[in-house]
């Protein structure tokens, strides 16, 4: 299957990822619906643990991955491409810190919930649209980490899935999905080069931890500052 094919006929998985149906996802908190809602503070513990779970996973197989791909150690691989990054990825102005660091508190100090959850979902989506190019990648010249990625798809589907529910649940109007098209061919078409390749996928899969760590921090911290709710 081509990779024109692939774009075109493969669903994309970060859309709607607890396939909710359609009546749910549009909630607008008028549902009669005889459904227990969540505490903020369930919504945001569940964010949170799945997000440490995935960022479990990924710490799992990175080592040996930068180790049998680059042959570096992770430190010196991260060392040397720490200021490289995707424009089409969250940046240091969304995201403002490096894979491994804490985010500041004044930073922190700025977060509103409902926008943060919106903000986590769409950095998120950006990272499954070029997670799945990796995939596809790996399957294709038959990759020894395809499985690996295979599930990392899967875990960051678990973190947007529980994004999408306490955005549901605090009957928040989501934004328009990230597409497919948030990737360019310019970056899609380096499956021909395996260095050009590899070097994308690592920066790739460095953002989606470094996102994870995000993710963990600010919903943790939201969720301890939290007003008391009855």
């Amino acid at each position: 299957m081509t990779l024109e094919d692939r774009m075109s006929s493969a669903p994309q998985k970060w859309v709607n990822p607890c396939g909710l149906a359609a009546e749910t996802v549009t909630y607008d908190g008028d549902s009669s619906t005889d459904v227990v809602q969540l505490q903020d503070d369930q919504l945001l513990q569940q964010v949170v643990v799945q997000a440490k779970t995935a960022l479990s996973h990924a710490k799992l197989f990175r080592d040996n991955y930068v180790r049998r791909t680059f042959k570096m150690e992770f430190d010196d691989m991260h060392a040397t491409w720490k200021d490289s990054h995707y424009d089409w990825l969250p940046g240091l102005n969304e995201i403002p810190k490096h894979l491994g660091e804490k985010l500041d508190q004044k930073y922190l100090d700025t977060l509103e919930l409902d926008k943060a959850l919106l903000d986590a979902y769409e950095y998120m989506q950006k990272y499954a649209v070029g997670l799945e190019q990796i995939v596809w990648d790996q399957e294709e010249h038959h990759l020894e980490f395809h499985k690996q990625f295979q599930d990392t798809e899967y875990e960051l589907r678990t973190v947007l899935c529980e994004l999408q529910v306490a955005l549901v649940e605090r009957g928040v109007m989501s934004r328009q999905d990230v597409t497919r098209d948030a990737m360019s061919s310019e970056y899609r078409a380096m499956s021909s080069s395996s260095t050009f390749r590899n070097l994308r996928d690592w920066l790739i899969f460095r953002d989606y931890m470094n996102g994870l760590e995000y993710v963990e921090q600010i919903f943790e911290y939201l969720r301890k500052h939290l007003p008391m709710q009855s």
